[in-house]
């Protein structure tokens, strides 16, 4: 298919070796197949299931690869786009002529049961088609076509932004992990601590109870984190077809942000976003269909040549005649009338489309703000504060200053403020991964 490659990528790409922060790519770069063109014979390949190893690692770039190489749902729709090539050929093709053979008068009564009028007529008709059906015919199976490709092309932005949001969130779910085995070694430490108190006689039993039930907690924890990151592995190999792949640690910084454009310049590009391309798409599809419905208003002609035999070998005519329906009553007054209408449709739909993407890019855009000036606030104070206010609770700790009541709290509040800080990285993230997906332009 040789169409206007529609930039597909809208997504984080993950840290690259130049690069310590998510950044932005497209599929072209990912060197995605090409789409078959109709009449060549290769075909989607469908079934199979990707063996590609990233059990040592795994960046964006090598999922989106995947996900464009091997997607289920990539795959099944060129086959629709191959089906939707096959009707414009069909479209274009001529009516097929007609060969009957009429024996008359073989079997009767008088005359007719002597076969005195016995004859045999040999006819070879041909239809007609006035009134340019069949370019417009033609036309419409290409418009139907066009709508698909730019609906795979949609379909290709969704599959990429589906795939970089499942990495988002097994980046996201490894920050977990790595947060509970810190509380944990943290709980860890705090029991050795409240042992090594009570063998120097100032600390209690409660304090060593209340710290080991800590530390199982924090155990806990852990596998349930280790788990929830099974889980979101898993759901991100399915956007390649894979089952039961093993993957290794995904590599990004959930924790990056980039400047934002201005929110002018993103409402600019409604006009090339998927949705929109799509209802455009449908609206040349229903003014082709209009214009070929249109067209029924002019009769087509039926044109017949024969060749006819009497009784004996010698008694031979050629018989010619043309038809044509009369457009007395039916002259399709009402499919017209309905076409027309559902060409005015399409357009109100095309411009309903557009006023709810840019109310729906408005709002994503300031969210997008919020979350990106809370990530960055969390990044720059709040969470250096909390540890630092951890260092002063453990050091005072160890000194006698603060109590174990005292070191939890602050323990406690960095393991939440770590938790929001991933939780605000991951927003952010994944509403820069929705507009690009909207938009189906990388910010």
């Amino acid at each position: 298919m040789k169409n206007r490659t529609l930039l597909a990528g809208m997504v984080l790409c993950a840290r690259l070796e130049s690069s310590p922060a998510f950044a932005i790519t497209s599929p072209d770069s990912l060197a995605p197949p090409d789409q078959p063109e109709a009449g060549s014979a290769a075909a989607p390949q469908g079934g199979d299931v990707t063996t590609a190893d990233f059990t040592s690692g795994l960046s964006l770039r090598d999922a989106l690869t995947a996900t464009l190489k091997d997607s289920p749902r990539l795959v099944a729709y060129s086959w629709e786009v191959r089906s939707s090539e096959a009707k414009v050929l069909q479209a274009g093709l001529r009516p097929n002529p007609e060969l009957s053979i009429n024996p008359e008068n073989f079997v009767g009564s008088g005359d007719f049961g002597r076969q005195v009028q016995y004859q045999n007529t040999l006819q070879l008709s041909q239809l007609i088609e006035l009134g340019d059906k069949r370019a417009l015919r033609t036309d419409a199976a290409a418009a139907v076509r066009e709508r698909t490709s730019v609906e795979y092309e949609a379909t290709r932005v969704d599959v990429l932004a589906t795939a970089t949001v499942d990495f988002i969130d097994v980046v996201s779910a490894q920050e977990e992990v790595r947060l509970a085995k810190v509380a944990h070694m943290q709980a860890e430490g705090l029991v050795k601590a409240v042992d090594q108190r009570i063998k120097a006689s100032v600390g209690s039993l409660l304090e060593q109870k209340r710290a080991q039930v800590l530390a199982a907690r924090a155990e806990n924890a852990v596998r349930q984190a280790t788990r929830a990151l099974d889980v979101a592995k898993q759901k991100l190999v399915a956007n390649w077809g894979s089952r039961g792949t093993a993957v290794g640690p995904a590599t990004g910084d959930l924790f990056s942000t980039h400047p934002l454009p201005p929110l002018a310049s993103l409402l600019e590009r409604i006009d090339g976003a998927p949705e929109r391309r799509i209802a455009v798409a449908e609206e040349a599809v229903r003014a082709a269909e209009a214009a070929l419905i249109r067209s029924r208003r002019v009769s087509d002609v039926v044109v017949a040549g024969a060749w006819r035999q009497g009784r004996d070998w010698d008694d031979q005519s050629v018989v010619a005649g043309v038809s044509f329906p009369l457009k007395i009553f039916d002259r399709s007054q009402g499919d017209i009338a309905a076409s027309d209408a559902q060409t005015e449709k399409s357009k109100v739909e095309t411009t309903s489309v557009e006023v709810r993407l840019r109310a729906v890019v408005f709002g994503l855009y300031q969210e997008i703000v919020q979350a990106k000036d809370v990530a960055e606030s969390m990044t720059r104070e709040i969470v250096p504060r909390t540890e630092e206010a951890v260092a002063l609770a453990r050091t005072g700790f160890a000194q006698g200053l603060y109590s174990q009541l005292d070191l939890l709290d602050a323990q406690r509040t960095l393991v939440e403020v770590r938790r929001e800080h991933i939780q605000a990285g991951t927003r952010y993230h994944r509403l820069v991964a929705e507009v690009e997906k909207l938009l189906g332009t990388p910010l």
